[in-house]
C-alpha cells in the first residue's frame, strides 16, 4: 500500500491533490504543532492579476498542534475573506458554482476546529479533480516519534509497504530505517502545469481552487499527472 503524509492545508494547492492521488491512503499529519505563517490557515488566489492571500484568523498559542487550533473570532474576517474569494472567480467558468465553497468557510464558526474546515473543503475540491483517495487523522493513530520516527511509524501503523514522500523528505528522512521495516520511499516531484489564467504571464502555486475555477470539470484530472517519483 502506498501512503502519504501531509498536513491538512486552507485551500490546497495542486501538488498536494496530485501526491494524495497518486497514493492509496493520505494520513492527515494533524498531531504535529502549527506552523504560523504557512498554509494551514491560508493559501492564495490571483485577484486582478496579483497573488493574493485569503486567510482564516485562529487561536493557537505556541506548541498548539493543528489539531487543537480553533478558529478566532476576530471581527470581519469572513466579510474579508468572502469577498477577496468572489472577486477572485469573478469572470470565470466557476463563478456561478461557488455556493459550495462559500457555504464551507460560512459555516467556520469561533472556536471551531481549523482541521475540520480544512478537510471539509477537501471533501468539496477533491472529487472536483476526481481525487478518491481515503484519509485518516494521523491523531486517531498510535504512532510516536518525531520527524522521520514519526513518519515511518505512521506508515508502520498502517501497513504500508511504499511511502511517498515530498521534495523535502530528502533532506530528514532516515532512508536506511525505512528500508529496514521493508518500506520503500519514493519521493514526489510536481511539475506544474499551466493553464489560461487570463493575464500575459503564468502564476504557479496557488489555491487548486484558482484552475477549478477557470476550467471545465472533465480537464482537472489532467492537471494532477504531471509528476515525477524517484528512489533519491
Amino acid at each position: 500500500m502506498k501512503v502519504t503524509i501531509h498536513q491538512p492545508e486552507h485551500l490546497p494547492w495542486l501538488g498536494l491533490l496530485a501526491k494524495v492521488a497518486a497514493s492509496d491512503l493520505w494520513i492527515v499529519l494533524d498531531s504535529v504543532p502549527y506552523r504560523k505563517n504557512y498554509f494551514q490557515n491560508r493559501n492564495r488566489v490571483l485577484l486582478n492579476g496579483e497573488q493574493t492571500w485569503l486567510t482564516v484568523p485562529v487561536e493557537a498559542p505556541f506548541g498548539t498542534l493543528i489539531r487543537d487550533v480553533r478558529v478566532a473570532g476576530t471581527p470581519h474576517w469572513l466579510r474579508r475573506y468572502r469577498g477577496r474569494l468572489v472577486q477572485a472567480v469573478a469572470g470565470t467558468p466557476g463563478a456561478g458554482r461557488l455556493e459550495g465553497l462559500l457555504a464551507l468557510i460560512e459555516a467556520a464558526a469561533p472556536g471551531s476546529p481549523l482541521a475540520d474546515l480544512n478537510l471539509d473543503i477537501v471533501d468539496w475540491l477533491f472529487p472536483q479533480f476526481e481525487v478518491k483517495v481515503p484519509r485518516v487523522r494521523a491523531s486517531e493513530l498510535s504512532a510516536t516519534g518525531s520527524k522521520s520516527g514519526l513518519i515511518l511509524d505512521l506508515c508502520r501503523t498502517v501497513g504500508a509497504d511504499e511511502y511517498i514522500a515530498g521534495p523535502s523528505g530528502r533532506d530528514y528522512l532516515d532512508l536506511a530505517a525505512f528500508a529496514d521495516h521493508g518500506i520503500r520511499v519514493r519521493f514526489f516531484d510536481f511539475d506544474h502545469p499551466t493553464y489560461p489564467q487570463g493575464g500575459s504571464s503564468f502564476v504557479p502555486c496557488l489555491s487548486a481552487v484558482d484552475a477549478w475555477s477557470r476550467l471545465v470539470q472533465a480537464e482537472l484530472p489532467l492537471l494532477l499527472s504531471r509528476y515525477r517519483l524517484s528512489d533519491r
